[in-house]
């Protein structure tokens, strides 16, 4: 879990954030609420940041990262992204 400040370490990002983004959404899959870590079935905290990657990506889709300033990262460039460049079979990406 990050409990402290964060910071983007891609090459010209300079976005920060209080915490992890992803604790200002409750888990989805554990139920862990707002500001508490993710745990495994077995009670243990989630492996390295903490964090289920669903979790991860509600909080992206909640907006809680904001918008990249370079457009390369989050769910508005995965979506940007999905119109240029479609899978290896000619599909959307998701």
């Amino acid at each position: 879990m990050v409990d402290h400040p964060m910071y983007c370490r891609k090459p010209g990002c300079d976005r920060s954030w209080p915490r992890d983004p992803a604790l200002e959404v409750a888990c989805p899959d554990c139920r862990a609420p707002i500001g508490s870590p993710c745990k495994r079935p077995s009670g243990h905290t989630v492996f390295a940041h903490g964090v289920h990657a669903s979790r991860d990506l509600a909080a992206d889709a909640a907006g809680k990262y904001g918008i990249c300033p370079s457009g390369r990262c989050g769910a508005s460039a995965r979506a940007a992204a999905a119109k240029i460049q479609p899978d290896l079979f000619g599909h959307p990406l998701p």
